[in-house]
């Protein structure tokens, strides 16, 4: 193929994925917002205990806030999951966000942050929640994963939500009461 064919077929694939991107995340913002959001039932964990949710037992260990700037920081979520019905687990796509007292969201970041692979590299090699986390689960044995979020300084009031979309209808939240 020429160069020339190749420079217009990437220009016409690139106007035609870049609105369909903003489309589809348009579409979930949407769909998360009160617009149009079913009215889904949060299940609100205590510190610590257990929590029965899509599958599986579920329970906060710990969540760390480690210094990256002087107007952000690192969130370290650890929890785990004890499979009670695996076929569950394997069904959904595990979403998990962190959200503050004033409702902002915020995603996991990708890639392990360099501060938490330097101050926890036990911790950082964990799996992400997802249905691969799952795989070498063997009869009810824990799985523990970890997620890092990035937030500004000031937010407090923090909760994870875990949700099941495929598995479950409902939002497993945990409040860090230590925030």
């Amino acid at each position: 193929m020429s160069e020339k064919r190749t420079f217009w077929t990437c220009l016409v694939a690139l106007i035609v994925v870049l609105p369909l991107a903003f489309v589809v995340r348009a579409w979930e913002s949407l769909r998360e917002s009160q617009w149009l959001a079913i009215h889904k039932v949060d299940i609100v964990a205590e510190d610590g205990a257990p929590q029965a949710f899509a599958g599986g037992q579920w329970k906060l260990l710990d969540m760390r806030r480690l210094p990256r700037s002087d107007d952000a920081r690192i969130i370290l979520a650890e929890f785990e999951a004890s499979p009670t019905d695996p076929a569950i687990l394997s069904q959904g796509a595990c979403r998990v966000r962190l959200v503050d007292g004033k409702g902002r969201r915020f995603e996991p970041v990708a890639l392990a942050e360099p501060a938490v692979r330097k101050m926890y590299p036990e911790v950082a090699d964990r799996p992400r929640c997802g249905a691969l986390a799952f795989t070498d689960a063997k009869g009810g044995a824990a799985v523990r994963m970890a997620e890092s979020f990035i937030v500004p300084a000031e937010a407090r009031d923090l909760s994870l939500r875990i949700e099941f979309p495929g598995a479950s209808e409902e939002t497993l939240v945990f409040r860090w009461t230590r925030s």
